[in-house]
């Protein structure tokens, strides 16, 4: 993506979150962040629960894991990677090259790799997954009109189709695939001598990226299920916003707020660090769902204000990983 459609982009967003904080009336909204400030404490804590599950997960797709990949270190690499992902501008993957290299004295470069890339299908699926739940309650607390019904179902089958293909890519691979897409592209004809020198070392990657479904598929519908239920934990954060703000914390709610949100950051991934496009969605849900959308407003800028507190504790970790490199590594493994 070129550089003046991203700045376009940010420029839209950020028009659209200065009108977001006009219409809901910026004393009335620092008013309300500021008298349900106190959440962010138990929000905060229901994370580090959520990045738990997620580290697990991670754990689970690594076989023949290695007893030197203990769980707090891999907790501390997930946490670094995800907070760093909330600072990437664009599609979040800026932490993903660090929880490779933090995982590589342990793993080796090729597992580290293969399990960080699987860990981001698997967690990406699972998302796509609690959405699709995320339909039912929302069929029932949207308004009944044709419109709502109409983009519920073309939701549900985009989501149901793109689940489908991510399930058979992690079972099948994708770094080979990759190449052979990326070759048929004409502007990288002159580069294809060059990209088939690395199909051995892709064909590896894929080796690692699948052997959990040939060795242990127990594993992956464990990581799975772990994900999963680190998902909808996660959507307890707008449950505790809405009881911040008075709206009674209703967890049903809170899981359409959060799920719809995500849907639509995930449509519009283009937009740099998400601006406007999380505060309106979170905006416009308060609206169908009869709250007062000022007050959505207030929620995601709560939201936000969690993301940047992960983001300096991520921060801390990288930091307490530079100092820890000076220290003799293990012996690697491939």
């Amino acid at each position: 993506m070129g550089r003046a459609i991203r700045f376009v982009s940010f420029l839209l967003g950020a028009v659209v979150f200065a009108a977001l904080v006009f219409e809901s009336g910026p004393s009335l909204l620092l008013a309300s962040v500021r008298s349900s400030g106190w959440v962010l404490a138990p929000v905060m804590a229901l994370w580090v629960i959520v990045y738990c599950g997620n580290t697990l997960a991670w754990q689970r797709l690594v076989v023949r894991r290695p007893p030197g990949f203990t769980f707090w270190r891999a907790w501390a690499l997930n946490v670094a990677s995800f907070g760093l992902n909330y600072a990437t501008p664009v599609i979040a993957l800026g932490g993903e090259p660090i929880k490779v290299m933090g995982a590589s004295p342990w793993l080796g470069r090729r597992r580290a790799a293969a399990s960080v890339v699987g860990f981001r299908f698997l967690h990406s699926t699972a998302q796509l997954i609690v959405m699709l739940i995320a339909l039912v309650p929302a069929a029932m607390l949207l308004p009944h009109t044709p419109a709502f019904a109409a983009g519920l179902v073309a939701a549900a089958v985009c989501l149901t189709a793109t689940t489908a293909f991510l399930l058979s890519r992690h079972r099948a691979g994708v770094f080979e695939r990759t190449l052979d897409l990326v070759a048929r592209f004409p502007g990288f004809r002159r580069l294809r001598p060059r990209l088939e020198a690395e199909r051995p070392r892709l064909r590896s990657l894929d080796v690692e990226f699948t052997a959990i479904h040939r060795e242990s598929p127990r594993s992956f519908l464990t990581a799975m299920g772990l994900e999963i239920v680190a998902r909808i934990l996660s959507t307890l954060e707008f449950a505790l916003i809405l009881h911040g703000l008075g709206l009674g914390g209703d967890p049903v709610r809170a899981f359409v707020v959060a799920n719809f949100s995500s849907l639509v950051i995930i449509l519009l991934f283009f937009i740099p660090f998400e601006l406007g496009a999380k505060e309106g969605s979170v905006y416009l849900i308060f609206h169908w769902l009869g709250f007062d959308p000022a007050l959505g407003t207030a929620a995601a800028v709560l939201s936000r204000l969690r993301e940047l507190l992960w983001m300096a504790i991520a921060l801390v970790i990288l930091w307490c990983i530079r100092l820890d490199a000076a220290r003799p590594a293990p012996l690697r493994t491939e």
